[in-house]
């Protein structure tokens, strides 16, 4: 009886401890999928607080030069304008072909061809250099090609998270 006792009761220690280092697995694994899911909704929390509207859009006639106004009209501060994308669709003046440029963005201005930066912003009072609510930003770029007139230009910008704002107009 005695051995029997300490058989079941070794039997049973050994349970316990396995249940015990499986456990420490399985909590870990728990972990990951709760930070996980902490970061999608502070990403999705992000999206919901950002907008950004395109106000106006200049084209110099004949040349590569882009200038466009955007609007932060939503509570997200936009600060990382490295991590912005901007692409110009556009017509040339030689052979009236179709372009979509990506654009890199530099901190400086004036942008040489390939590139887009922050000439001027407007209404910035609360963070310098930082776009808050209801603040503008005066974006200077320039494409590969002259651009044709009266042909069709698109902006498109994306945020830091992939919010998209989209205009096009004419050119004059």
């Amino acid at each position: 009886m005695g051995l029997s006792v300490a058989i079941s009761g070794g039997i049973i220690m050994f349970g316990i401890i396995y249940l015990m280092f499986s456990l420490g697995g399985l909590t870990d694994k728990i972990m990951s999928v709760s930070d996980s899911s902490i970061q999608r909704t502070d990403l999705e929390n992000k999206l919901v607080k950002t907008s950004i509207i395109i106000n106006s859009i200049s084209a110099t006639p004949l040349t590569p030069n882009v200038s466009f106004v955007i609007e932060n009209n939503n509570i997200e501060k936009l600060w990382e304008f490295e991590k912005f994308n901007v692409f110009i669709t556009y017509t040339d003046t030689i052979g009236s072909a179709v372009h979509t440029d990506e654009l890199t963005y530099v901190n400086t201005c004036p942008a040489v061809t390939g590139q887009w930066c922050m000439s001027t912003f407007g209404n910035d009072v609360i963070d310098p250099k930082i776009l808050n609510y209801g603040e503008t930003v005066t974006i200077d770029s320039v494409v590969n090609n002259a651009i044709k007139l009266s042909t069709n230009l698109t902006v498109i910008i994306s945020t830091q998270n992939g919010v998209v704002a989209t205009k096009t107009i004419v050119t004059a």
